[in-house]
């Protein structure tokens, strides 16, 4: 299973749809934050299943919209989350906690708008960056998961 990660799109919608249009095959998205509401529109432009979760610009907008959650996808749990709540400008540490303590094998998260990838024993790190319009290293994350075990790779656009 090939799915897009992107974070932190700040109502790049239309950017975002072509990027993954470009791309080509993939079987869902996830979203990870500022802002919920392009999640949405993305699922919509692309026609691929979104799981999301919201980040600290959209706690006025979207109030009702889950913070983290686990996933469990082909014998994979993933952690998703924004990353503010974990203060992740500051280093992965409490991720780090979080997902041994939650027995994930791959944690997802945006909020530096900094694309990164970090194993940690078993569990994968991974931060698509962002695609916003004024920002020189944009980019995205595609994950891919088989028979329980998880890759991730940065997409430079």
């Amino acid at each position: 299973m090939k799915i897009a990660v992107m974070s932190d799109t700040h109502g790049n919608v239309q950017r975002a749809v072509n990027v993954l249009k470009q791309r080509g095959k993939v079987n869902r998205l996830i979203h990870l934050g500022d802002h919920y509401r392009d999640a949405v529109e993305i699922g919509v432009g692309t026609r691929l299943h979104v799981d999301a979760v919201s980040g600290n610009t959209d706690r006025d907008f979207e109030p009702w919209a889950e913070r983290e959650k686990i996933l469990e996808l082909d014998g994979v749990r993933i952690l998703i989350t924004h990353g503010d709540r974990y203060k992740v400008k500051n280093g992965i540490d409490r991720l780090v906690e979080k997902a041994i303590e939650e027995d994930v094998q791959a944690v997802l998260f945006g909020h530096t708008h900094i694309a990164m990838k970090q194993r940690i024993g078993n569990i994968l790190f991974l931060n698509p960056g962002c695609i916003l319009s004024n920002n020189s290293n944009n980019s995205y994350a595609l994950l891919g998961l088989t028979n329980g075990h998880v890759e991730g790779e940065i997409i430079k656009i």
